[in-house]
């Protein structure tokens, strides 16, 4: 599999969710850590069970 162009302005980050897990998110880059987790919560609440 070929790797894709990296989208300016976007990173992958590690998160970590409100249960202790960790899952890998794109996020605008230069956001701070805490940043980055609350956005992975936001998107861990919206997943249905």
């Amino acid at each position: 599999m070929d790797e894709e162009e990296p989208v300016p302005g976007v990173e992958m980050r590690e998160a970590t969710l409100p249960d202790g897990t960790t899952m890998t998110i794109a996020c605008r880059a230069g956001l701070s850590q805490d940043e980055v987790d609350l956005l992975a919560a936001r998107v861990w609440t919206d997943i249905p069970e």
